[in-house]
């Protein structure tokens, strides 16, 4: 009996299962049309620029997020603080992101290039521009690798760090020889996990360069998309939806075989032998550069946004908060008032459907121990969003959902209810068996909405939350499944969310930095007090708030 899963299971099969199948089914339609493909676009040059941007963001984020993960635990004092200006880049859009960093690339006028002498723009080069997209790619994805990084390292008993200093262990020998071996698993899973969502990754190579100079920073999603809904080629758009469903497909299966394993050493221990105080010099003077290139084009954003827009294009750029102005702020807030209800209500309905569907079916697979329901949701969570939405935007056209918030509301939680559904499954593996005993013994009805979703309250808040900044972070199923800003009418009309609002600006780059921080700053700063809030919340590493990825 599975009957807290079939909504669950109903929902992944539906709009996963069903979407990524089709996928393939779509393509025997019309063989002949969709591999013609290959004769217009250089689709080898494309898996390339995939494999490249996915790769170096999986590996430098995993080492640069252990760095900082081991500088956090390390910490006696300012922990928590450092650990919340480590996650700031995870507060920002991706859309956000890129309209940040456009401008900190800019030639000699961008606080990037000036810094680092880079006398060129490496975003507007065939021969740097997808290693300028990556390096985007590395600053976004850093703080999910801290997290899960550091949840494993607070989850090594304090006795294990006690005993092995009591032996005579140096704190470099400590990390070396027992820490580092003891989450390698956790390093390993933030590797396979950023090169699937990197895989996917729609938003940055879009917004920063629009897969240019000509397909020198192209990549699978990004190609998905232009020949799809752009040059409407939909068979061709297949072919490349099921070659990236299949890449995928590979790391995802490896994420699952990792989670299945029962090794419990993935990393080689690793015998350094440095004074306990160089050593937590190098940690935390490495930590600190880190933080600083972290950090640093927030604080751009908000300069940009609110001074005049005579001090952009000049050199050196001005660092400091000069001639303030709120014109361009109040400006974006105005034009983005009915983008911002539509990321609100979008926000709220899918991350409150997040819930419903996935800690019921996370309870009673974790009670009676159904891990293929979790490996499913590992699996589908990992693959990227081109893998599903042909199919979806069919359905969805036959329906007329298109322009809708339903068909928004309706397609997201895919994402984030397989994720929930992987921290709520974890989360209940610990949760004490003394409860069902006792809801047993008092004969007490409807247990899960009178027992466990009461004293899961911390952990189901904590994943509302991040399901609420993942629905606001879209930008490639809003552009694709909407059309038109909501019309301030009911019934509701238009679905365009906040992120298309900030990538609109990307017109006025050139004359008005101000109007393009505003507009991106407009879309970030929301969600970053919520992600604040809840990532506050997780690094409490509690029973109640915590949350655990191994």
């Amino acid at each position: 009996m599975m009957r807290y899963s079939y909504p669950y299971l109903i929902y992944i099969f539906a709009f996963g299962v069903v979407p990524f199948v089709g996928a393939f089914a779509l393509l025997g339609v019309n063989l002949k049309s969709a591999f013609s493909i290959f004769s217009i676009v250089p689709v080898r040059e494309v898996i390339i620029n995939t494999l490249i941007f996915s790769f170096f963001t999986a590996l430098l984020s995993a080492i640069i997020g252990t760095l900082l993960a081991l500088s956090v635990d390390m910490m006696r004092r300012g922990s928590r603080l450092v650990s919340l200006l480590t996650m700031l880049p995870y507060t920002v859009p991706f859309t956000s992101s890129a309209l940040i960093w456009t401008i900190s690339l800019y030639g000699k006028f961008g606080w990037f290039s000036y810094l680092f002498h880079v006398p060129f723009d490496p975003l507007y080069l065939s021969s740097t521009s997808i290693w300028a997209v990556t390096g985007v790619s590395v600053w976004s994805s850093i703080p999910i690798s801290f997290l899960v990084v550091l949840s494993s390292l607070k989850a090594i008993p304090k006795e294990v760090k006690e005993a092995s200093l009591v032996d005579g262990l140096s704190v470099s020998q400590y990390y070396g020889k027992v820490a580092i071996p003891m989450i390698g698993k956790a390093f390993w899973i933030s590797f396979l996990l950023q090169f699937v969502l990197a895989m996917g990754n729609f938003d940055l190579p879009y917004v920063l360069t629009q897969g240019g100079p000509g397909y020198s920073s192209t990549t699978l999603p990004l190609l998905v998309y232009t020949e799809m809904f752009l040059s409407g080629n939909f068979s061709g758009g297949e072919v490349i939806a099921a070659i990236l469903g299949v890449m995928a497909s590979l790391p995802a299966l490896a994420l699952i075989f990792l989670f299945r394993s029962r090794r419990k050493k993935f990393l080689p221990s690793i015998n350094l032998r440095i004074p306990d105080g160089l050593f937590k010099v190098l940690v935390y003077l490495s930590s600190s550069v880190v933080l600083f290139l972290l950090d640093f084009p927030v604080y751009w954003m908000i300069l940009v946004a609110f001074r005049d827009s005579s001090l952009d294009f000049r050199a050196p750029p001005v660092l400091i908060p000069t001639s303030p102005t709120l014109n361009y702020f109040l400006s974006s807030l105005e034009g983005a008032v009915p983008y911002l209800i539509t990321s609100v209500v979008v926000g709220i309905l899918a991350s409150l459907l997040t819930i419903l569907l996935a800690l019921p079916a996370s309870y009673e697979a974790s009670r009676k121990g159904h891990n293929w329901m979790l490996f499913l949701s590992i699996y589908l969570y990992s693959l990227p969003a081109a893998s599903f939405v042909i199919p979806l935007y069919l359905v969805f056209v036959s329906a007329n959902l298109i322009n809708t918030w339903w068909a928004l509301i309706l397609s997201t939680p895919i994402f984030t209810a397989t994720f929930a559904t992987w921290i709520f499954f974890n989360y209940f593996l610990d949760f004490p068996k003394a409860y069902d005993d006792a809801a047993s013994v008092f004969g007490i009805r409807r247990k899960l909405t009178r027992l466990v979703f009461p004293l899961s309250k911390g952990t189901t808040f904590t994943v509302f939350l991040l399901s609420f900044v993942f629905n606001w972070h879209l930008l490639f199923y809003p552009l694709i499944f909407a059309n038109t800003p909501y019309n301030m009418k009911l019934p509701p009309e238009g679905a365009l969310t906040i992120t298309v609002y900030a990538l609109d600006s990307i017109g006025n780059e050139s004359l008005n930095w101000g109007l393009l921080a505003s507009s991106a700053l407009v879309a970030a700063f929301p969600v970053m007090i919520v992600t604040m809030i809840a990532i506050d919340r997780v690094l409490r590493y509690d029973q109640r708030s915590g949350l655990k990825f191994v």
